[in-house]
């Protein structure tokens, strides 16, 4: 039943852009299939093994064509892993209805014999454009902070570092944001509660000086009863600087936590491009990072249909709890709406991870429309 209805959701919606396309009103909609194929290379025990997967993804995006008054937003990945891949998500899958809490952003729509069909609500929402104010319910990408990869600030949207164009989830948020000017303003989001999850709320005012967008937050922790006093910056002083100072306040607020990343980026000639994020964080906050970690980026393009690009993550290199990613990308728009991205990836784990894999061969050959 379920996959009746949302392919019915999607004959309408096609529809129903087709019909308006040579108008102000209606539904745009876009996205693209995109199919990844993967090896996974174990070197674990001795012993050399490699096993196959992948996943077909199907993207499906659409707005509303006016919006003067308002706005309607849906992001939605329609998602059939095979192989070994849907091993792996039926274990997630597993571990969910077993502990009662979501293990992953995705839900699971059916099973068919051993491969789940997986949903990924990443935008769903409604904003209505007042005079004084924009308010918007639903599913959004809250991003608050200025990091790609470490953004301490960020208790909303969260990033997926699995996924190779580092892509984030949304939050079910209500939201008011008050513009004072083009470059200033304040922002209230609270988030909807759910079981087993933690929720927040926050006020964020944000403002320009001397060249460097400025933004002052404050976040309150429901369920774990803790306040986060934040501050992120993000301006250019021959590189691009930016970064986020964040002090945590727990158990009525007689502790104090403190983490913050600090980033640079620089292009060249708009060929080559460089970034590097370094983030700390103290032992006593609870999240998948260590105590010191670091993001490195790489990305030369070659013409307009070609570049290459790698990148490294790495958390407390050499220390118990070590985890190292290397990873490297070719892309090319080998036709006008088809693109075809070689990647791989290498792990390196201090302590052994079953289902890990050492190193990953993968490629994604997506068609857009």
């Amino acid at each position: 039943m379920k996959k009746i209805l949302i392919i019915s959701f999607m004959i309408f919606a096609l529809t129903v852009n087709w019909l308006s396309a040579e108008k102000l009103t209606g539904m745009k909609v876009w996205g693209s299939n995109f199919i990844d194929i993967r090896g996974y290379h174990y070197f674990k025990n001795g012993e050399d093994s490699l096993k196959f997967g992948g996943m077909n993804t199907f993207r499906f995006n659409f707005h509303n064509r006016n919006k003067r008054y308002g706005k309607i937003e849906g992001n939605f990945d329609l998602i059939i892993p095979f192989g070994f891949t849907a091993d792996q998500f039926q274990t997630l899958i597993d571990q969910s209805e077993a502990s009662d809490t979501l293990s992953m952003p995705y839900y699971p729509l059916f099973v068919h014999g051993n491969t789940p069909v997986l949903l990924d609500i990443r935008k769903l929402y409604l904003s209505l454009y007042l005079p004084f104010a924009d308010i918007t319910l639903g599913r959004q990408i809250v991003n608050y902070g200025k990091g790609v990869v470490f953004s301490p600030i960020d208790v909303f949207s969260t990033i997926d570092v699995a996924n190779i164009n580092f892509e984030r989830h949304g939050s079910d948020i209500a939201a008011v944001k008050i513009p004072f000017s083009y470059l200033s303003g304040l922002d209230v989001v609270t988030e909807f509660p759910r079981k087993h999850h933690e929720y927040s709320s926050a006020l964020r005012g944000y403002f320009n000086t001397l060249g460097f967008d400025v933004a002052v937050n404050t976040i309150y922790k429901h369920r774990a009863e803790e306040l986060i006093a934040g501050l992120s910056f993000k301006g250019d002083a021959f590189f691009g600087v930016y970064g986020e100072l964040v002090e945590h306040f727990a158990d009525d607020l007689s502790k104090k936590y403190f983490e913050g990343m600090f980033g640079l980026d620089y292009s060249i000639k708009n060929d080559l491009y460089l970034r590097t994020e370094y983030y700390y964080k103290n032992s006593n906050i609870q999240n998948e990072w260590g105590k010191h970690n670091l993001f490195l980026s790489f990305q030369y393009v070659i013409n307009d249909l070609m570049n290459v690009s790698a990148h490294v993550i790495g958390s407390d290199a050499g220390g118990n709890d070590q985890m190292l990613m290397y990873s490297g990308q070719f892309y090319y728009n080998i036709l006008q709406n088809v693109n075809v991205i070689f990647y791989t990836r290498y792990f390196s784990y201090k302590e052994e991870i079953a289902s890990a894999p050492d190193l990953e061969y993968a490629v994604r050959v997506e068609v857009k429309f």
